[in-house]
């Protein structure tokens, strides 16, 4: 018995040595990774010494002294932080993530290989000018050498999936683009989608479907005249009763720390693939999709701050993901001192500020792809038909890698109009696209860096090829303006709302909206320009960009917070940033409010939640029990008055303005949208629609019983329904999930309030610029500078995004002087000293 008992001692002390030997070489693995910030490295690529000095975030400051060693000390310091999320885009773009993650990857693959972005990507920079081309060459020797000097040490990501980076290439910093530019501009699917609902309901019932305008629209250009009494009616009619509470007042809008939202997310959530699609994170259903996310952007003059200068702010809405989409870097060289926002793997900031003027963008969502419909040869199935004529097509061979399986042979046809995106049968639906013109792949962006005013900001946005944003602008000498740029087509005939015809000419692309002719506005009356991805050009705009604008509830909540403000501050942007007042549920509110005064819910706790709606402040917090129940009745309300008219296809209606389809469907009441189980002949339709709203009442007490596991209304809180995934790729599951990712956490906001929210989607970053004093200015990112496990700045940044609480930026020498933790000499030849 004894010696049974020793050697199970023995056993288990050999058991824990054996696992602490195992967890000391796997930290030991991991941390060999990280890189080295602090004395010398060798650069050879370099002409002379750079110096990278980072502050106690991890955040870097390159000084070169010309712009092309800048520009590879760039790419060899992105390398040292994100180089495996730098890899996973390229590879996302080019459909070569089978090839690292499996079959699992296949039809991600096969979308992008579709598209052709990697010849797409060559081609472009090979046509580049001189300059242009140097800059991507610099960024690739910068990366390239990282990844040699560190073979056998690379991220654990590497060593988990079994595989070496192929070195960078030019052309893979377009490939890092090309996944935004689709994120940013993909439309096909629900051009798609339309079509057949149009064909299915109508063109009357699918006009008011796809509603484009609304009375909180704030339009920037071609607005109607402000006292036309038509616009004033409308306002009014979509104004809440007098019953309802008022909004709270700006200077107590600031969330409290704990947040939360509807797990829903954006157009199309098969556009969200950057990596997560790759390994099947993608879990929500087609109905629980909300076709709601964006980005903030605004921009005071002096008149309304505490300095008399400008402030400038900028929140992108983007997928929340492991690492942080954004990388915060300042580059000083000869006629370049900016610092902001890099994407890893592109050259030089995106969105920032130098020492003279600031700028942030926001999506446009301008329309620049168009589906034609190519009819094709029976028998000779690589001809279709233009002009009356069988024409070959280019038939292009793909051949996808897939790891531990074999591979995948794709063949991909192209028209005159482009890839054939989808078939069915003898039709073929080819995309026309801006992404895939000459040229189209190169941003421009980050040449904005070295404008010094207005007039230079605008000469750099002229060559911008797209994806189309709105540019907030500010100057050191109080100036502010605003500018949309990029390549949006000109039809022959038709919108591009739906596919056309592709044997004819009558649908073609005739050339460009002229740059003079974009959108644009300069030191405007009243000291304030705001966008949000809502609608921004008027019937007085004599050129189409998109009817597809997001809804408008941002863009009036922030007007509501800065018109008539004075003495802002940096803080005060950030406290309108992290904002949750949501508008639809106040409007929903509202028609609960009227409605209950009619008809009650047959469950007392409906009753009770109604009753609680008058004292409800209209802000989506974490705690709100009303909150919850508004969502819950709005997504049982659209799903029901779809679903009457689409059967089980709802997921067909993918609109960013649905939700103005369901507000004015509620305040008109017309008798043809309610559900049949709430029509009858002879009935009276306002009696009908109270009948609707409470028995949507009803059911939402329901659901939320039934998600939440508890039957009391004090378990319903809205952060239990609203909680944060912020997943890395390997950190789905179990143990991984825990140390990787960040999850199940409540969160404030909704799909409407101007801290947008949803499970992975919101706030990739802020920024506020002080054109008074830059050191004032602040930038966050949502989790740390470094894509390492191990390294401290993994996450350290995710505190001040949760919580929102500004992050000091520090910009003058005195000031980055004082922040410096770190400092790295990259020596031009030579091993370190």
């Amino acid at each position: 018995m004894k010696t049974t008992f020793r050697a199970s001692r023995y056993l288990l002390a050999v058991l824990i040595l054996g696992a602490s030997l195992s967890l000391l070489a796997a930290w030991w693995i991991v941390h060999q990774s990280l890189p080295l910030m602090d004395g010398e490295a060798s650069l050879p690529e370099l002409k002379q010494e750079v110096t990278v000095e980072r502050d106690r975030r991890g955040v870097p400051r390159i000084k070169a002294a010309s712009l092309e060693d800048l520009v590879t000390a760039q790419g060899y310091v992105l390398a040292q932080d994100r180089l495996w999320q730098m890899d996973l885009l390229r590879r996302t773009a080019a459909g070569e993530l089978a090839e690292i993650f499996g079959s699992v990857a296949i039809e991600s693959d096969r979308q992008y290989r579709i598209y052709g972005f990697t010849a797409a990507a060559e081609k472009c920079v090979t046509q580049m000018d001189a300059e242009m081309r140097s800059l991507l060459e610099a960024y690739a020797r910068g990366v390239n050498r990282y990844v040699e000097e560190r073979r056998g040490r690379l991220p654990m990501e590497f060593r988990i999936l079994g595989y070496q980076p192929r070195p960078w290439k030019p052309s893979d910093s377009l490939l890092v683009g090309a996944t935004l530019y689709r994120y940013l501009t993909s439309s096909w699917e629900a051009e798609l989608n339309r079509a057949k609902i149009t064909e299915r309901l109508g063109s009357q019932l699918a006009r008011e479907m796809y509603v484009s305008e609304s009375p909180f629209d704030h339009i920037l250009v071609g607005a109607a005249p402000a006292a036309s009494p038509a616009v004033v009616r409308q306002k009014l009619a979509a104004k809440p009763p007098k019953a309802f509470p008022s909004m709270p007042p700006p200077a107590l809008v600031a969330s409290s720390a704990a947040p939360p939202i509807t797990p829903h997310v954006a157009p199309g959530a098969r556009e969200l693939e950057l990596w997560h699609a790759a390994v099947g994170l993608l879990e929500q259903t087609a109905h629980e999709i909300e076709f709601a996310f964006g980005s903030n952007n605004w921009v005071v003059s002096g008149e309304h701050t505490y300095s008399g200068k400008p402030m400038l702010a900028n929140d992108t809405h983007l997928q929340l993901q492991v690492p942080s989409t954004w990388y915060i870097v300042h580059l000083t060289a000869p006629g370049w001192n900016v610092k902001g926002f890099a994407l890893p793997g592109v050259p030089l900031v995106l969105i920032g500020h130098n020492e003279r003027i600031a700028w942030g963008f926001t999506n446009v969502g301008a329309d620049v792809q168009d589906l034609y419909v190519e009819s094709f040869h029976p028998q000779r199935l690589a001809e279709y038909k233009v002009h009356g004529q069988w024409v070959p097509a280019e038939a292009r061979e793909e051949v996808i890698r897939v790891k531990g399986e074999h591979e995948v042979k794709l063949l991909v046809m192209v028209t005159r109009h482009g890839p054939v995106v989808r078939r069915e049968g003898r039709l073929g639906y080819a995309l026309r696209w801006t992404a895939l013109e000459p040229g189209g792949l190169w941003s421009g962006y980050p040449l904005l860096g070295k404008a010094r005013n207005w007039d230079e900001f605008r000469e750099i946005m002229r060559g911008v090829p797209g994806p189309a944003q709105n540019a907030v602008y500010a100057d050191v000498d109080g100036n502010i303006g605003y500018l949309a740029a990029a390549k949006i087509p000109v039809r022959k005939s038709g919108r591009g709302e739906v596919p056309v015809p592709g044997d004819t000419d009558d649908y073609e692309w005739t050339g460009y909206i002229p740059f003079h002719e974009l959108p644009s506005l300069f030191n405007p009356p009243g000291g304030v320009i705001a966008t949000a991805n809502a609608r921004i050009v008027g019937p007085g705009y004599k050129w189409h960009l998109t009817n597809d604008w997001m809804a408008p509830y941002r863009t009036e909540r922030i007007y509501q917070l800065l018109t008539g403000r004075k003495l802002l501050r940096p803080a005060d942007f950030i406290t309108f940033q992290t904002d949750v007042v949501s508008t639809p549920h106040r409007l929903l509110a509202a028609h609960l409010l009227a409605a209950f005064k009619n008809r009650q819910p047959r469950d007392a706790r409906a009753r009770e939640l109604v009753g609680h709606l008058n004292r409800w402040n209209g802000r989506a917090t974490s705690d709100s029990v009303p909150m919850a129940f508004l969502e819950l009745t709005r997504r049982i309300l659209r799903r029901e008055i779809l679903r009457d008219k689409l059967g089980n296809d709802i997921e067909l209606y993918q609109w960013w303005r649905n939700e103005l389809f369901l507000q004015n469907v509620l305040r008109n009441r017309p008798p043809h949208w309610l559900p049949k189980p709430f029509s009858a002949p002879g009935q009276n339709v306002n009696e009908a629609y109270d009948e609707l709203l409470t028995w949507a009442a009803d059911e939402a007490v329901r659901e939320m019983e039934r998600q939440s596991g508890s039957p009391k209304i004090s378990e319903w809180e809205w952060g239990r329904f609203m909680q944060l995934d912020m997943t890395h790729p390997l950190g789905r599951t179990g143990l991984p999930r825990r140390h990787l990712s960040i999850a199940a956490l409540r969160q404030h906001g909704s799909a409407h309030s101007v801290k947008q929210t949803g499970r992975s989607i919101g706030p990739a970053m802020r920024f506020v610029a002080d054109l008074a004093n830059f050191d004032n200015s602040l930038m966050n990112i949502s989790m740390g500078q470094s894509g390492q496990y191990l390294s401290r700045h993994y996450r350290d940044q995710f505190p001040y995004w949760y919580e929102g609480r500004g992050m000091p930026s520090a910009f003058s020498d005195s000031a980055v002087e004082k922040a410096r933790e770190h400092s790295l000499r990259l020596r031009p030849g030579g091993t370190p000293r």
